[in-house]
């Protein structure tokens, strides 16, 4: 049980510093998104110099590091799509995703789900992938794409939680392996710049015009909101 909290902590404390990073990062005037990215992923590999130390005080200061740069990389995301975005909507998206870790550990207060661990979460993670796929099908709104990328993240606390840990240097070691989902994140955003403006639906797509599977349709790009995330 402590280590679950231990974990939600974490998972709370990484978000919320990568969306005060993402947000501060606004004011840095960078309009480029390839120097934004450029500059996360410079962040993030002073984040692997610093895990490659044994003491465990620089795996806790990599591990905030890597939050630093999912906020960077949050942001270039932000520069690529044209948004500007308050703090206290990033902290709301934040706080939902933490919600979401939260969702996931209840259950396992039960003692037949918690002897079932592995069944339950390959569940979990099926219905929530689902879930987000229904969440972007059925909702026109612009934060949907962050969501998307918190809760990779707290994917990856969820894996990180898996792992046996004897002792606190145990679970320090977990929790900083569940930080570098920041580099799934990055490579999604990556890929999806590289790949243009063939779909946009990372920020929600209409389903109003319903047709045959079959048949193909252009997807056009959505207008740049100011205010989504």
């Amino acid at each position: 049980m402590k280590r679950l909290f231990h974990t939600i902590l974490a998972s709370a404390l990484f978000l919320a510093l990568c969306s005060v990073v993402g947000y501060c990062a606004y004011f840095f005037n960078i309009k480029n998104f390839w120097i934004m990215f450029a500059i996360a992923s410079a962040v993030f590999v002073l984040g692997v110099i610093f895990a490659l130390v044994k003491r465990t005080s620089c795996k806790v200061i990599a591990f905030f590091v890597n939050a630093v740069a999912m906020g960077l990389y949050i942001q270039s995301w932000y520069i690529y799509r044209g948004f500007e975005n308050s703090l206290w909507l990033m902290l709301a998206v934040s706080a939902v995703a933490v919600a979401y870790l939260v969702l996931f550990f209840l259950p396992l207060l039960i003692p037949f789900v918690n002897r079932h661990y592995g069944w339950y979460a390959a569940v979990f993670v099926v219905l929530s992938l689902v879930g987000y796929v229904l969440l972007l099908c059925l909702t026109q709104t612009t934060w949907v794409s962050t969501l998307g990328y918190y809760g990779i993240l707290q994917l990856g606390f969820v894996l990180g939680c898996s792992f046996s840990c004897n002792d606190v240097d145990d679970e320090i070691h977990a929790l900083l392996a569940s930080s570098y989902s920041v580099a799934v994140c990055a490579v999604l955003i990556l890929l999806t710049v590289l790949g243009g403006d063939g779909c946009d639906c990372a920020d929600g797509c209409s389903v109003g015009n319903v047709g045959s599977p079959l048949q193909r349709k252009e997807v056009q790009k959505a207008p740049k909101s100011k205010h989504g995330l």
